[in-house]
């Protein structure tokens, strides 16, 4: 490190410190002064929920943001406000403004929480200027939908795809070869840089799928617009002559009830009031008190991204993200620990990662069951080790839109020996032992080798596979039936008791209390986790996630997303350590909240 960088790394430190202690003490202003966030509403306001951008689950980290006036919300956020605008007498109604990356699961819990809204009679409204796929599934549970008259602005509606790009001929230019080894005839995952084309069994299983997830999309929207019927609805989709439709095409085939632009409607909802009166979820959060606390708490466990082993932590902060199974196994283990906590929800949304890493969280699963109820809901996917990690529970609940199953395992075994050739490189050895050489990749991968691994990987499919057999109740046969890396939507996977009940978070939540034997009525926390346990690490992570939540929304294509998996497969590889993965096929629709092209076109 030069005289130069460490001059400034203290420097850049001391000021970013800085910019947190003003940030803090704004806030503390703020509270103590009763600010505006607080400000006490006006009768006949509305909630515009704004869902732009990327709304996530849930946000580890307190909110310490002193670069925006709202802090982001969160879908339990979004939810909450829900909840409490019901049967707030100065909430008007709901105007909805969709344009964000959400996940079809996240998409149905905000779907049913408009629904339980509207019983309170209020009315939904749905605006929508440039409008996709996912937004138009949100906005159907609306009472009237409006749509901009003009032509700049639309509704696409695509229909639903799953793509990847396969680069094996693309290596081999390079000399390169990678070899996708599957225990599991539809695992497919890597199959794209080993191969030139989709296998039969992947396409079955996927086509399988998005059937599913079509059935379902289609069905519940025409269920809640009563002005647009299941046939026209799927006519559009299938054979549409246009991908665009414009504001007054909406209005005479029903997608939509009229045809204004924004600030015409704002004063059709003012009526004879002096102005709009609006208010966004985040200020009505910071207005709602604080849920009722009691000694008994049903904790809600958010197990977010990729599963992966250990904590790699290079100084004082951890500011690694997804499921760290030695982070993860001691947030359960302190649950297990707390008398107070009577239950615990775990919340899954992942598309796996490492196999040890699933184990190892599992083992924590099972003796924190031991104790106390534990009661799993699968988000938007929960699939191979997402669902390796959920099988142990007393009761796992899904959406019928969530992506599950895909049990199986596989490995990247990469090779360079034509690569070597061209270079003209030639390794020379001294070994003692008949494995020490097992991962060279200068050679071609030997039948011997293959077999080897092959024979240690089918061990750990057949310990998944016995784990999912105790968790469910189920024969090995029966899993291995429904295994084979195959994936299955939240429905298809119910049918196959890999999951007990359709519903969302507030029904695991519900169901948590029930086994708790909670009485209905009684007061009871509801915690959520992980939490920060000090300041600099809740400053850190909330700045690295605001960047690199801008960074995605910049960059939604993410072009070079398969090199960058094939370069961390060949890093995990390389250093010997969960070359063995339990990941999802390709890239599914809702394995990653920021890419959006698959099926809305973005």
């Amino acid at each position: 490190m030069n005289r130069k960088t460490r001059v400034w790394i203290p420097i850049c430190l001391g000021v970013l410190l800085l910019l947190g202690l003003i940030g803090i003490g704004l806030s503390v202003t703020r509270s103590i002064r009763g600010g505006d966030s607080r400000a006490p509403l006006k009768a006949n306001t509305f909630l515009v929920l704004d869902l732009s951008g990327i709304l996530m689950e849930y946000q580890a980290q307190p909110a310490i943001n002193i670069w925006v006036r709202n802090k982001p919300v969160t879908v339990s956020d979004v939810l909450r406000v829900l909840d409490h605008a019901a049967s707030d007498p100065k909430i008007e109604g709901i105007v909805l403004r969709p344009a964000g990356a959400m996940g079809f699961a996240d998409l149905r819990e905000l779907r049913e929480g408009l629904m339980k809204f509207k019983t309170s009679k209020k009315p939904v409204y749905a605006f929508l200027e440039i409008a996709t796929d996912r937004d138009y599934y949100l906005s159907s549970v609306a009472d009237s939908i409006v749509i901009t008259p003009a032509h700049s602005g639309c509704l696409t509606m695509l229909g639903l795809s799953i793509s990847s790009t396969y680069l094996a001929r693309t290596f081999d230019k390079v000399g390169l070869k990678f070899h996708a080894l599957h225990v599991g005839d539809y695992k497919g995952a890597y199959e794209n840089f080993a191969r030139d084309e989709m296998s039969g069994s992947l396409r079955e299983s996927l086509q399988y799928l998005l059937d599913d997830m079509y059935r379902t999309y289609t069905q519940e929207i025409a269920a809640s617009r009563s002005a647009l019927p299941l046939g026209r609805l799927e006519n559009e989709i299938l054979c549409g002559e246009k991908f665009c439709i414009s504001g007054d095409e909406a209005v005479c085939k029903g997608f939509a009830d009229f045809a204004m632009d924004w600030g015409d409607f704002r004063e059709r909802l003012r009526g004879k009031n002096e102005k709009f009166n609006a208010v966004s979820p985040s200020r009505y959060l910071r207005g709602i008190n604080e849920e009722s606390f009691s000694d008994a708490e049903i904790a809600v466990v958010f197990a977010e991204g990729e599963i992966s082993y250990r904590s790699e932590k290079s100084g004082p902060l951890d500011m690694e993200s997804g499921i760290v199974s030695d982070r993860m196994v001691s947030q359960l283990r302190d649950l297990r620990e707390d008398d107070d906590v009577k239950a615990v929800v775990l919340r899954v949304n992942s598309p796996g990662g490492s196999a040890l890493a699933s184990e190892i969280i599992l083992r924590e699963v099972q003796r924190l069951k031991t104790q106390k109820p534990v009661v799993v809901s699968l988000g938007n996917v929960a699939a191979s080790g997402g669902y390796y990690i959920a099988c142990a529970g007393d009761r796992v609940i899904a959406q019928p839109n969530t992506i599950t199953g895909s049990i199986g395992v596989v490995t990247l075994f990469p090779t360079a020996a034509e690569l070597f050739r061209k270079i003209g490189a030639r390794v020379e050895t001294v070994e003692k032992g008949k494995w020490a050489e097992y991962f060279r990749v200068d050679r071609d991968l030997t039948d011997e080798q293959k077999n080897v691994l092959l024979g240690y990987m089918s061990g750990v499919y057949d310990e998944f596979c016995a784990h999912v057999a105790e968790g469910r109740g189920l024969s090995m046969d029966e899993v291995k039936a429904v295994g084979e890396g195959r994936v299955w939507t939240g429905s298809q996977a119910m049918e196959r008791k890999l999951v007990d009940e359709l519903g969302g978070l507030d029904l695991a939540i519900e169901r948590a209390k029930e086994l708790a034997k909670i009485k209905l009525g009684e007061k009871v926390t509801i915690g959520r986790y992980p939490r920060e346990k000090d300041f600099l690490s809740a400053f850190f992570r909330q700045m690295l996630s605001d960047v690199q939540l801008r960074w995605r929304v910049l960059l939604p294509y993410d072009h070079d997303r398969e090199l960058r998996t094939a370069y961390e497969a060949l890093a995990r590889f390389m250093s010997r350590r969960e070359f063995v993965q339990a990941v999802v096929p390709l890239d599914l629709p809702d394995c990653s909240p920021y890419r959006l092209s698959y099926l809305t076109g973005e």
